[in-house]
């Protein structure tokens, strides 16, 4: 959850250093992917918290220590973990502003694609538009806990017109595209409200992006996802 009435910006370009900083260190390991790949490389109007990478090459214990000392220059670390399928920091740059979630994902779909960027002098690898959109949309139904960040991007995303990628939808869920889409035809209203909707989402909106997806962002994502097997 985010702190009351946070610092957009100031968030923002801590995110963006720490981004420049891991790429200085990892360049080549990591692919960069989710929500603030979205809000910095591809135009998705609304900002993001966290920072997400797949490990494109194997990690060393030396890598991880660089890590660590990387995220120190930003802030306090308060949490940092390596899991079975992910490394995970949780960083607070200052006290009264959302700690920043660092992910570094160890698996790593085979039908994922990544292309090379230059940002701020840095060459990136991140996620193509069909990878980000197709596991975005995956990520609808696939988390432990739904959220609606994803609904949100996605109908943005689809509005854009990124395509989606059928091999890493059968890849990651068992069923073909169309199988996956009608799914989420039904998935989505029964598990989404006007009263819910807002949920993880509504603090990293503006006022009219809130009235809006209050009252629309649900049939809309709908209409848009029929579109697609029409």
């Amino acid at each position: 959850m985010t702190k009351k009435g946070f610092n957009q910006e100031l968030h923002k370009q801590i995110l963006i250093k720490i981004l420049v900083d891991i790429f200085k260190r990892f360049d080549g390991k990591l692919g960069f992917k989710g929500g603030t790949c979205a809000y910095l490389f591809y135009d998705l109007p609304r900002i993001s918290l966290d920072l997400d990478f797949d490990i494109l090459k194997t990690l060393t214990g030396e890598d991880i220590d660089n890590l660590k000392t990387t995220l120190e220059r930003h802030g306090k670390i308060k949490d940092f973990m390596e899991k079975r399928y992910t490394i995970f920091s949780l960083l607070n740059y200052k006290a009264d502003a959302p700690n920043v979630k660092i992910e570094l994902n160890k698996r790593i779909w085979k039908n994922n694609i990544y292309k090379t960027v230059w940002f701020l002098g840095i060459e990136m690898m991140i996620v193509d538009e069909k990878t980000l959109l197709t596991n975005k949309i995956v990520a609808i139904t696939d988390r432990n806990i739904s959220v609606a960040r994803d609904i949100f991007d996605v109908y943005y995303l689809l509005k854009l017109g990124f395509p989606l990628n059928e091999r890493l939808v059968e890849e990651r869920t068992g069923k073909s595209l169309k199988e996956h889409l009608k799914f989420l035809i039904q998935f989505i209203p029964r598990t989404y409200t006007s009263k819910n909707i807002l949920q993880g989402l509504g603090e990293v909106l503006e006022e009219k992006q809130k009235e809006w997806a209050k009252r629309k962002l649900i049939d809309e994502t709908v209409k848009e996802i029929k579109k697609l097997i029409q």
